[in-house]
């Protein structure tokens, strides 16, 4: 028979309060907690959801059907490439200053936050002017499958990405706009803003690392 520590979740609890009363609001680490987890398992399932364009590409290379693979006008624009792969780097780069600006309680924090999320939204759209230059499609040979594959759904992964950030940099504006009441539930939203950038900016982190392998290999390989 489990033990009453069993049947506790993990994790910190409302406190207990005695009937009849209100029940206090949920601790902010409670949420943190959960948000980090969440995050973790985010980046776990992008990894293997990514890495099934990694195989793609090595395993068609490998057998070159038809030598097939990479005709000599399947050529993506290097400048563009390279200059999304450095929008993206400079990007995850700012966010990650906004985070440690966050923990810091340092207000100057959104300004990198809202640079970030700039950069992000110019290296989707270097990719898409990518799509209307070059002259070959997804029908063009193995490598130009997993190029238009791998490079159109890392850009959705972006541009949700970019959305989560904005949510975070436009709570944390909304909030000096208007500063919720001191009787309120919520005193300090800084509190409650600041474990939700730091996951957005955890897993933006992550999947600009996985922008670079997505350089490398379908630019540099």
């Amino acid at each position: 028979m489990a033990s009453e520590s069993e049947k506790l979740p993990l994790g910190l609890m409302v406190p207990p309060v005695p009937a009849g009363t209100e029940i206090p609001p949920e601790p902010p680490d409670v949420g943190a907690r959960a948000l980090s987890v969440a995050s973790r398992m985010l980046c776990g399932a992008s990894t293997f959801f990514f890495l099934a364009f990694v195989f793609a590409f090595f395993y068609l290379r490998s057998i070159n059907a038809d030598h097939m693979w990479h005709p000599k006008h399947v050529n993506p624009n290097q400048g563009l490439g390279a200059a999304f792969i450095v929008c993206i780097l400079v990007s995850a780069v700012l966010a990650v200053v906004a985070g440690r600006r966050m923990k810091a309680k340092a207000p100057g924090w959104v300004a990198p936050g809202i640079a970030s999320v700039a950069l992000g939204l110019v290296a989707v759209a270097l990719q898409c002017i990518e799509y209307t230059v070059q002259h070959f499609g997804p029908t063009n040979g193995g490598y130009a499958s997993v190029f238009c594959a791998w490079t159109g759904f890392y850009l959705i992964a972006v541009l949700f990405t970019m959305y989560w950030l904005e949510t975070q940099v436009a709570t944390e504006l909304r909030a000096r706009r208007a500063p919720a009441a001191t009787d309120g539930d919520i005193k300090d939203p800084d509190r409650l803003i600041a474990p939700a950038l730091d996951v957005a900016v955890f897993y933006w982190g992550f999947l600009a690392a996985i922008g670079v392998v997505t350089y490398v290999t379908l630019y540099l390989l």
